[in-house]
């Protein structure tokens, strides 16, 4: 087993890897907010959560000292830039007690038609997620989607974001870890 303080050092440098490959993948697609004068705003809506409230059970983990229903939120979105080929989606805790946060999903190559996804598609065995998607292993070393379960007593601020890409498939495999 690797001391803690290594350990610590390998897991920043790794989420500082996987962030700055992402963001260099993002960076192609200029147009977040709309794509002309008069075009929809990019925007989304996460079914069942509202902002600065705290996140009901249902969609809270199941181990780590949280007893919720781990459940993925159904997600729906908008006025995609027309210049985007693929999307991806990552639920990520700015609050997280380690550097660079905690990535609870992160869902891609999501066809560039896809509207919404639908409340529970972030377990891989319920099979809701759109052919071709790979949902990556998230902070909790698991695939799919991981509920908050902060470790201690602070209010969290979690991030649901679309990203609009350029590419139609990112070269990533389920097996890909965050």
């Amino acid at each position: 087993m690797f001391p803690q303080a290594l350990y610590r050092v390998m897991k920043n440098c790794k989420r500082f890897l996987f962030s700055a490959i992402f963001a260099i993948l993002c960076v192609a697609v200029p147009e977040l907010a709309g794509n002309a004068t008069g075009a929809e705003a990019f925007q989304m809506n996460v079914a069942g959560l509202k902002a600065n409230d705290v996140v009901p059970a249902r969609f809270v983990y199941n181990h780590s000292g949280c007893s919720g229903e781990n459940i993925s939120p159904e997600i729906s979105w908008s006025g995609v830039p027309a210049s985007a080929k693929s999307l991806a989606i990552v639920v990520w805790d700015q609050d997280a007690p380690v550097s660079g946060g905690f990535y609870h999903w992160v869902i891609v190559n999501l066809p560039v038609e896809t509207k919404k996804l639908s409340e529970g598609a972030g377990n891989i065995a319920n099979h809701k997620a759109p052919n071709g998607a790979i949902q990556l292993y998230n902070d909790w070393g698991e695939s799919g989607y991981g509920g908050p379960c902060p470790p201690d007593s602070r209010r969290h601020r979690y991030h649901f974001i679309v990203y609009a890409l350029n590419a139609r498939q990112l070269s990533i495999t389920a097996k890909s870890k965050i």
